[in-house]
């Protein structure tokens, strides 16, 4: 204790005499200072060691390109309307770095109290820029010692517009050695004659890292990317006495430049979308190519088979996509393969947060909406990846309440509303691809009236007849044997067809295009038996779907006997799980049925009550599960017999009306009905399937049946494979293709006064004669 009291009492004598002088020496004073604060026996302080201005360049800012970008976003903050960066020497380690910038400057206190202090608050307290009022883009204060990470000297040179003369700021990044005391290291500060107006001025000596050309580009795209192309959200609307902000890149004086935003205009689509301040979800699509203008469609956190949900944890975000289809002729030759080279490198879907790039999100092989995984796993087929876009999202999160930044300040915190956010966007993204794959479906663009695409077989027989008129006009004009010249001789002179070359070309254009009718056919029959595997693959996706419901209640109740086996209620749970399992074995002896039947590739007339009331007998433990009721089939008329088909086409065909019916149903929130009612209609047979849901409006009744058309929402990126099948449009279209293949008809028709939606399937009969007559 004596140890400690006597030099407890040098220190001080020490500081006494120091502080006496007429010049004292501040280092000093700082030292002993903290040299008697260590001696406190009652009270303990934290230090900090300089080391921790190495982790906050060079550890905590990754990349070069994000020290760069950190800089130009306090030239921002600090209301410049132009940022210029200039290399030179730079193609080794060693080279140099001006940042210059023309805004508003600082003054000696705002030095000290913001630029030179670690995590300052002032941005925190002064949210927005005092001239343009810009929301100011760094919050945690450590933006400065990207510095540090880009060399190892810092030249700062700063004046504000009243100040007589600028500030000159001299920083050894090497004197801050790990062991040492970060307040005893001092950085000389000068008054130096103004070199402009106002402004700051960074000179960065001694560069760690080589800057070629191709690194400074990458760091000139990420700037230019940096901030936000555009405000989609009137909060990010430049103020009408903003300028704007813009960024040069030189090296060794000659300027780089970046042009990619000229692509935006022949895009094939644009997509916007946006979640509310109440959390729901919308979309716009416009489109030139298709003629679509800001058609609305609603977006929702809700799964595939759910009801509509709000996005409980998003507000106020916003997404703009343009939409590339390449090799299709909707992007215009001259400039699509330039598009899509770029695209490989820099498409997909950046994300801003209050007007400012975040990373890693849309950097080359960065798929963090999923859209790459989803076009792998080939369950949606429209083009879909990131190179199929160039887009953005805008999150407006001042206060920080919704998003976090990483402390690399590269990526955002894997909470709840990012989960959210992705979730939104690939939906938005997805669904609208969706559509348009549906438009070109149809055709090619909307604006074509009456299209129609003759068939192969008729453009050929076309041609043979304009080989064989030729043929007959060359035969006219051929002049008699004995008045011309020898054969060889007018062969040799006319050097073209004869009369018979051209009729044997045609007869050959004529027995190819014959053949080529005759491998068509076998082709179709090849792509019925791959409809047929479809439908009964859509079947299954129900039956797998349908049987989850039931393997749960199994492990329950064989759980629940398991612990309570030797009680008088085990009684009842046996009965339930013998119920669960009946119900199973139905289900699986139908669609046993169903696929062993798919066996025999001979088409056979169908009995449709037989069909349908197979169909009851196994959807009706589901119906009465989710509370829908199943009214008894209406037979009208005997003999309802098909044209020949396969009877699992119908087992296809009833789940998909019944899905579709239940999902309807669903969205009402009513108690359901579903009746179905079979007949006749002069040659045709008949079958109505009817639902008390939310109904189909007049103009869709017809699009319904086009590929991708859904009614559903989208699924998220990782719903599995039955959920995304079940709800992509697939459904009513294969329903159709059976139809259609058999000469029939489906459609939407009128309802019965206790039904909203009927679906009507019209089919050729087949007459089914008895022996004996």
């Amino acid at each position: 204790m004596k140890n400690i009291a006597s030099e407890l009492k040098a220190l001080k004598d020490d500081l006494n005499k120091e502080l006496l002088k007429d010049k004292s020496d501040n280092n000093l004073i700082l030292e002993l200072s903290h040299k008697i604060a260590q001696l406190d026996n009652e009270n303990v302080r934290f230090s900090v060691d300089a080391g921790v201005i190495n982790r906050l360049g060079k550890e905590l800012v990754g990349r070069h390109e994000t020290a760069v970008a950190e800089l130009v976003k306090n030239a921002y903050d600090a209301d410049a309307q132009v940022v210029n960066l200039s290399f030179s020497d730079c193609d080794k380690p060693g080279g140099r770095l001006i940042i210059e910038d023309n805004g508003v400057g600082m003054t000696k206190d705002q030095l000290i109290k913001g630029f030179m202090t670690i995590s300052s608050s002032d941005k925190f307290h002064n949210p927005f820029s005092t001239r343009y009022e810009r929301t100011r883009a760094g919050q945690k204060g450590i933006g400065r010692f990207a510095t540090q990470r880009l060399g190892s000297k810092l030249q700062v040179i700063t004046q504000t517009f009243n100040s007589d003369k600028a500030l000159k700021v001299v920083i050894e990044w090497d004197k801050f050695e790990m062991d040492s005391n970060l307040l005893l290291i001092s950085n000389k500060i000068e008054e130096i004659p103004k070199v402009k107006d106002e402004g700051t001025t960074l000179i960065i000596d001694d560069l760690r890292d080589v800057w070629s050309i191709p690194a400074i580009k990458r760091a000139f795209r990420y700037i230019s990317e940096l901030l936000q192309p555009f405000p989609l959200s009137k909060r990010l609307e430049e103020s009408k006495d903003d300028p704007g902000f813009k960024v040069n890149f030189f090296k060794n004086d000659k300027a780089i430049v970046n042009e990619e935003n000229v692509f935006y205009k022949n895009a094939t689509a644009e997509i916007e979308g946006y979640v509310d301040n109440a959390g729901d979800g919308f979309y716009s699509l416009t489109s030139k190519h298709f003629e679509l203008e800001d058609e609305l469609y609603t977006i929702g956190a809700n799964s595939k088979n759910e009801d509509y949900k709000k996005f409980t944890s998003l507000k106020n975000i916003h997404i703009k996509a343009y939409y590339f289809i390449y090799n299709k002729g909707l992007v215009p030759k001259q400039v699509e393969t330039a598009i899509r080279q770029n695209a490989e490198d820099f498409g997909g879907i950046r994300l801003y947060r209050n007007g400012f790039r975040v990373l890693p999100y849309a950097e080359k092989d960065n798929d963090w909406l999923g859209l790459d995984k989803s076009v792998r796993r080939r369950i949606i087929l429209t083009p879909h990846g990131n190179n199929n876009f160039y887009g953005f999202i805008e999150v407006l999160d001042q206060e920080g309440e919704l998003f976090q930044e990483l402390s690399s300040r590269e990526g955002l915190l894997e909470n709840q509303a990012f989960g959210e956010l992705k979730e939104f966007a690939y939906k938005v993204l997805t669904d609208a691809t969706i559509k348009i794959g549906a438009i070109r479906g149809r055709k090619k663009r909307s604006s074509q009236k009456d299209w129609d695409q003759k068939k192969p077989k008729q453009v050929i027989d076309e041609v043979a007849d304009i080989f064989e008129q030729a043929a007959n006009k060359n035969k006219g004009e051929e002049k008699d044997p004995q008045e011309s010249k020898s054969s060889h001789e007018a062969d040799e002179e006319n050097k073209g067809f004869s009369s018979e070359d051209y009729k044997e070309f045609a007869n050959r254009l004529r027995e190819s295009a014959k053949r080529e009718e005759e491998e068509k056919e076998q082709l179709l029959q090849e792509v019925q038996l791959l409809r047929i595997l479809a439908s009964l693959g859509l079947t299954i996706g129900e039956f797998v779907h349908e049987i989850k419901h039931h393997l749960r209640a199994f492990d329950l109740d064989i759980d629940f006997l398991y612990r309570k086996l030797t009680q008088d209620i085990y009684a009842k749970r046996t009965n339930r799980l013998k119920t669960n399992l009946n119900s199973f074995s139905t289900y699986t002896s139908y669609f046993d049925k169903a696929i062993s039947e798919n066996v025999n590739r001979e088409l056979e007339p169908v009995a449709l009550k037989d069909a349908i009331r197979s169909f009851y007998k196994v959807i009706r433990p589901d119906a009465e599960r989710t509370g829908i009721k199943l009214e008894e089939p209406r037979f009208e008329g005997y003999d309802l017999f098909t044209c020949p088909m396969h009877n699992s086409e119908w087992a296809s065909i009833l789940f998909n009306f019944y899905t579709n019916s239940k999902k309807a149903i669903k969205r009402k929130g009513v108690q359901g009905k579903i009746g179905v009612r079979a007949g006749i209609s002069g040659n045709d047979v008949f079958v109505e399937f009817s639902d008390n849901g939310d109904g189909i409006p007049e103009h869709k009744q017809e699009l319904v049946f086009d590929v991708f058309y859904t009614t559903s929402s989208p699924s998220n990126s990782d719903a599995a494979e039955s959920e995304i099948t079940t709800g992509t449009g697939l459904g009513l279209k294969i329903v159709k293709d059976i139809v259609s293949g058999y000469s029939g008809e489906v459609f939407v028709t009128n309802s019965d006064s206790d039904f909203v939606t009927t679906f009507r399937i019209e089919i050729p009969k087949t007459e089914i004669k008895l022996e004996n007559e």
